[in-house]
């Protein structure tokens, strides 16, 4: 994976972007982030300069575990933090769920995966599922159309009815919906698992979500926080799903001084 790398502190810090995005996302949270750490912002696969994974098989925990294990090996860094938001959030979540050793502080920015995966996620993980995506590819008008009638029964809310239709708009998007979902279909990770490893090793955990994010909604925090309470922070922010701007830059630099020993 392409990696572009901001700040000059002595700390690392990995981050992953959105789906449709890139690594150079994470520009606007770098500047009050400089001193304390070095960025390394990810181009997931099929995003900006990141191929497709080998083979056309889907990516395993195992082998994501082993793949970020490398790289933080190579730096070289003996612990690192993560990063993750929206789709990013939901790699990062798997780091700690597989019980990655470097694991130091962990910052989940509406993140992917604190919900069961929804039907024409999990449909991918069926052959047919597959062929009933690649047929959305070339003809989404049935998909749109039910989209159309749930917003306007009042069944779908504005804003996440404009993100998801945002999100299927071109033959181009919709491709990489499909390819996104295919090679990750094996990375659900288990929230009390990936609990249990952080209150084990007392890795500090900071859950920030949107008070009006109608995509990751603030209560699903829930979820995670509710395995290991102690260990879990969970900060409800008045922003909806978008995140990185210099204000969270502000506030993931509190948050990593506090995670550091700092006041």
């Amino acid at each position: 994976m392409h990696v572009h790398r901001y700040g000059r502190g002595p700390g690392h810090l990995l981050a992953f972007h959105g789906f449709g995005r890139t690594g150079t996302d994470f520009a606007a949270v770098a500047p009050a982030l400089a001193d304390r750490c070095v960025i390394h912002a990810f181009d997931l696969p099929f995003h900006g300069q990141s191929p497709a994974p080998d083979g056309g098989m889907p990516i395993t925990p195992q082998e994501w575990v082993a793949c970020i294990q490398a790289y933080v090996d190579q730096i070289p860094a003996k612990e690192a933090a993560v990063l993750g938001y929206s789709l990013g959030g939901r790699m990062a979540l798997l780091l700690l769920e597989q019980g990655a050793v470097w694991l130091r502080q962990v910052f989940l920015l509406a993140p992917d995966g604190l919900v069961v995966s929804p039907w024409f996620r999990r449909m991918v993980r069926y052959p047919w599922g597959r062929a009933l995506g690649r047929t959305f590819i070339r003809h989404p008008g049935p998909v749109h159309g039910l989209m159309n009638l749930l917003h306007g029964i009042g069944l779908l809310h504005d804003r996440l009815y404009r993100f998801l239709m945002d999100q299927t708009a071109t033959p181009r998007i919709r491709q990489l919906v499909y390819d996104v979902w295919a090679a990750t279909r094996l990375l659900e990770p288990d929230l009390g698992r990936a609990a249990r490893h952080a209150a084990a090793r007392h890795i500090p955990v900071h859950l920030l979500l949107g008070e009006h994010d109608r995509v990751i909604k603030a209560r699903y925090g829930k979820r995670l926080v509710k395995h290991a309470p102690k260990d879990i922070r969970l900060h409800v922010l008045p922003v909806g799903h978008r995140m990185l701007d210099a204000g969270m830059g502000r506030k993931l630099a509190n948050l990593w001084d506090v995670g550091q020993g700092g006041s």
